[in-house]
Parts: structure tokens; C-alpha cells; sequence
């Protein structure tokens, strides 16, 4: 996969080095008078720096003015300097010998301190494999009490009160008028609540998709150490009341590459679903189905077809996008270039976005379901937005303040964006 997308969510093609010398940033010292002197060949033109400076700011001028009027030699000339980026300027072979020796050492050090990021990497990996299997009792009991197979001890229950600031008393003279109301088992729409208050995941269900997650019992996820490093997302749905697919559990797995990416982080390398067995085109709801009848212009018999159409849907997230193949990548070589580009951006946002929405559930939603559900964990995401904010608040007056001073237009504009001000919006249901 060409430009995979590292762990964090960034397109690999981003990974550059940003200090290494090229023709744009070449170190300063290079230009310096004590390098000069030291057998540079331009020390020999001894240039005043003030007429230097005048003839460079008329030729600028002039070529500013020339390719103002041409804008294809000027894009012609910006794809030419593009091409330059993160090439080699030849800095480093231009050095003395002695000092490119050492340069090669820092070089063989840092080979060395890469093969101990890659070994932290790997025991991280294989210590947060450990602390996932010590999670899954609990885990396990969660979805016990959640689905209804068991009720919650009266420890717990006290100790959640506890956490939630309640006290017994009261709890209890509402369960004594709550004794003739019919028996509910577990906790209704537990895993479709949790799901709809996580921003990333919300967007992407329908309503159609939120009749088929009402079976949703649990979500679970395990490491994959074996052969290509990764993770499992596991959907567990009640297959003895589900009328839409006959799959018990729905997977969908994360793969890294073998080798570490240059940031010594697991680089994402690609994603596989599984297949859904729906019971029939009318329940598919990544689908929608509409009925036409045609008749046969010899017989005058007629049928009914169904055509179908693909519509946005959560369970597209078990079909995930997959990158070109090399001849698929021949194919739209040959294709208009803008074309080629808008496809490429296309598929990499969508890359990103699915590994994304699998870094949410594995890092947020199975780890703190129940305050997904009662919707705590918003405060938590309202926090760190509220806080990026504030800092571009500040931002904004300086630059104000600079230019203008304090007015009464001021407080106006704030009070007109505070009014627009909310907090996520929870879906407990």
C-alpha cells in the first residue's frame, strides 16, 4: 500500500525529516565569511553585501513582475521546486573528511537507538496484550450485567452509588414504587447509547443502522501478536433475536507493518472486515432496495427485479477501504492527472477516517463504555476542545488589541458567540 497511515492517523507521506539539509534549508553556516574563507571558492568574489543586496532586490522585482504575467511558467517553475523538497544539496559531501566521518557515526549511533525504540515498541505492545487479557473478567462481567444474564451484587451497587454521589436511602424508596412496573432485563440500547455519544461513530449511523445495533450485546478487543502485529474489534450481536444477519459476531481487524515507521511508532498497513450474511435484501440496511416490474415483450409475462443501491451505513465499517494495487495504479496512470489526485485524496481520507473510527472504539468506547453511555465521557472531550479554544481566544484579542483597543463592539461579538456555545449533545436513551 502506497503512503500507508501511521498509528496516530497520519498519511506516512507526512513523515519527513524536517531538519535535513536540502536546497531550502541548507544551514546558514554555509554562507557565513569564516566558511568562506576556509576554501569555499565564492570567498574569492568579494561582493559589498549593500550592492549585493540592492541588485537582488531589483532582479526579484523584475522576476516578480514577469512571472505575474505568465501563471504557467509560474506553475511550471513551482512544480520544478516541489520536485526539489528532500533532495540532496550536497552539503554533507562538500565537508571535510574528518567532519563527515563523525557524521557517518552519528549515523551508526542512530541505527543503535532505533533498534531500542523498536524493542520499547514491542514490549509496549506486548504489555498492553498483557493488561487486556487481565481486563477481560471485568470486561466479561460488564457484559453480563449489561445484556441481563446476571444481576449486579450489592457491593457494587453501593459502590457506584457512591461514585455517582447518591446515597441509599433514596435510591431505595424508588425501587419500593417502582415494584409493579414490568421487569426489564439488563440495560436497554446499552451498546447503541455508547456508540451514539461518541462523535466520530455517531456520524456515521442511520436510523436504520440503530434498529440492527439494538442487538448490539457487547464490544471487545484483542491484540494480534502472531505474524503481522494488529488488534480485533469484536461486535457480539444476540443471534437468537437478530432478524437482520445471521452472524453471532462481527470482526474487524487492524494490521501494522512489520517494521516501525521512521518516528519509531507501528505504521497502519491495512484493515480487514468480515463478511455480513444478511437474511434478505429488505433487511440490509447498507442497501436500499427499490422493486421495478418489467414484461416480456413475447410472452407479456411479468416480473418483478430489485435493483439496489449502495447508501451510507455503520456496517460499511466491515467493508473497509482498500488501497490501489499496482495494476489497479497503472490503470489510473493513464488517466486525466486532477482526476487521478482528487481519487487519491478521496481514498486517503477515507483510509484515515476508517482507522480512526477503529483507534475510537479500541482507545475510548471498550475501556469506558458505561461513561459513554451516561454520556460523562463528553465533559471529558468538551474540556480539551474548550481549552483549544480559549488559547485561540487569547490569540484573537492580542492581535485586537494591537491594532484597535478595547471597544464595545468587543463584548458584543463574545456575547453573540457565547450564545452558540454547547456542550455534545448526550444520547442516552
Amino acid at each position: 500500500m502506497s503512503n500507508p497511515i501511521r498509528a496516530n492517523g497520519k498519511p506516512k507521506s507526512s513523515m519527513q525529516i524536517d531538519n535535513a539539509p536540502t536546497p531550502h534549508n541548507t544551514p546558514a553556516s554555509v554562507l557565513n565569511n569564516s566558511y568562506l574563507k576556509n576554501g569555499n571558492p565564492v570567498a574569492s568574489k568579494n561582493i559589498p553585501q549593500t550592492i549585493a543586496e540592492e541588485d537582488n532586490s531589483q532582479a526579484a522585482q523584475v522576476a516578480s513582475a514577469l512571472l505575474a504575467q505568465k501563471p504557467l511558467l509560474l506553475a511550471s517553475i513551482q512544480d520544478k521546486l516541489d520536485d526539489l523538497i528532500g533532495a540532496d544539496s550536497g552539503y554533507v559531501e562538500s565537508l571535510p573528511i574528518d567532519v563527515k566521518n563523525r557524521v557517518y557515526s552519528l549515523s551508526s549511533l542512530q541505527t543503535e537507538l532505533f533498534d531500542l525504540e523498536k524493542n520499547f515498541q514491542v514490549e509496549m505492545f506486548e504489555l498492553e496484550d498483557k493488561y487486556n487479557k487481565l481486563y477481560r473478567p471485568l470486561m466479561e462481567r460488564r457484559h453480563a450485567i449489561s445484556s441481563g444474564s446476571v444481576e449486579p451484587t450489592s457491593e457494587e451497587i453501593a459502590k457506584g452509588r457512591e461514585l455517582a454521589g447518591e446515597e441509599d436511602e433514596e435510591e431505595e424508596e424508588g425501587e419500593a414504587g417502582a415494584e409493579d412496573e414490568e421487569k426489564i432485563e439488563g440495560i436497554p440500547s446499552f451498546w447503541l447509547t455508547a456508540l451514539e455519544n461518541l462523535p466520530i461513530v455517531s456520524e456515521t449511523i442511520t436510523d436504520r443502522d440503530a434498529e440492527v445495533l439494538e442487538y448490539l450485546t457487547d464490544v471487545s478487543m484483542e491484540y494480534i501478536s502472531e505474524g503481522q502485529p494488529g488488534f480485533k474489534l469484536v461486535f457480539m450481536f444476540d443471534d437468537a433475536e437478530n432478524p437482520y444477519f445471521t452472524n453471532k459476531t462481527l470482526t474487524k481487524t487492524y494490521y501494522y507493518q512489520s517494521e516501525l515507521g521512521y518516528s519509531g511508532d507501528f505504521v497502519y498497513d491495512h484493515a480487514e472486515g468480515e463478511t455480513i450474511t444478511w437474511k434478505d435484501h429488505a433487511h440490509n440496511v447498507t442497501v436500499d432496495v427499490e422493486q421495478r416490474k418489467q414484461r416480456n415483450k413475447a410472452t407479456k409475462q411479468v416480473r418483478t427485479v430489485e435493483r439496489m443501491t449502495p447508501v451510507e451505513s455503520f456496517f460499511n465499517f466491515f467493508e473497509p477501504p482498500v488501497a490501489p494495487t499496482e495494476k489497479n495504479e497503472e490503470t489510473e496512470a493513464e488517466e486525466d492527472e486532477e482526476d487521478e489526485e482528487d481519487v487519491d485524496e478521496e481514498l486517503e481520507s477515507r483510509l484515515a477516517l476508517d482507522y480512526s473510527i477503529g483507534e475510537q472504539l479500541k482507545d475510548k468506547l471498550i475501556p469506558r463504555a458505561v461513561d459513554w453511555f451516561t454520556g460523562a465521557a463528553l465533559e471529558f472531550e468538551f474540556v480539551e476542545d474548550q481549552d483549544e479554544y480559549d488559547e485561540g481566544e487569547e490569540e484573537d484579542e492580542e492581535e485586537y488589541d494591537d491594532g484597535e483597543g478595547e471597544g464595545e463592539g468587543d463584548n458584543d461579538d463574545q456575547d453573540d458567540f457565547a450564545g452558540t456555545e454547547q456542550a455534545p449533545e448526550c444520547k442516552q436513551s
